[in-house]
């Protein structure tokens, strides 16, 4: 069991010399180098890194400004109240808010014109046409399937929309689209 040992000893050394020889043919092993080679005169100093100090980071704490709070005005008693007049304007609608409306049913709208039928995204578009129903029957304006344009019904026959901004690019078709059913007409998206 020793010579074994003693064997696989040898061998594994054999292997590392002959490893070491490959990887730099200037090593040889130790009792070789000692015969070649003389004695060095001068040492190697090994260098010395010095740390680098490390400053902290200053955190400046956070300061709120306080909200100025406006006092209410008050009226005095003796005073008449105002009425406000009601503003009626027509409101930009989605087709989101726009289906929140009534169940309304009746003749599928007719697009009759597009005043331009041309433009860039943003310009405004005047839709003329007939039965359009109440606002409250308009569930949508689009351009192009999935586009929904945002728009205001001026009245019955009368919508003002906007072309989208994240629209593609091209000829679409603007479609009215109500309770009662859609129509379209083609417009070219600059």
């Amino acid at each position: 069991m020793e010579k074994l040992t003693i064997f696989a000893a040898a061998i594994s050394i054999g292997i590392m010399t002959l490893s070491l020889q490959i990887i730099d043919p200037g090593l040889a092993p130790a009792a070789d180098q000692q015969s070649k080679t003389k004695p060095h005169s001068t040492t190697i100093k090994p260098k010395t890194v010095k740390p680098k100090a490390v400053k902290p980071k200053t955190v400046k704490p956070k300061i709120e400004k306080p909200e100025i709070v406006k006092p209410e005005t008050v009226q005095p008693k003796n005073a008449q109240p105002e009425t406000a007049k009601p503003k009626i304007e027509p409101k930009f609608q989605t087709a989101e808010t726009a289906a929140e409306g009534n169940a309304c049913f009746g003749v599928a709208p007719q697009i009759e014109r597009l005043v331009p039928d041309e433009g860039e995204p943003g310009v405004k578009v005047t839709i003329t046409g007939a039965e359009f129903g109440s606002p409250d029957c308009l569930r949508g304006v689009s351009f192009g399937p999935g586009y929904a344009s945002t728009f205001t019904m001026e009245n019955e026959s009368t919508i003002l929309a906007i072309v989208p901004t994240d629209g593609r690019k091209g000829l679409v078709m603007v479609t009215v689209t109500t309770a009662s059913g859609e129509d379209s007409k083609p417009f070219l998206v600059k």
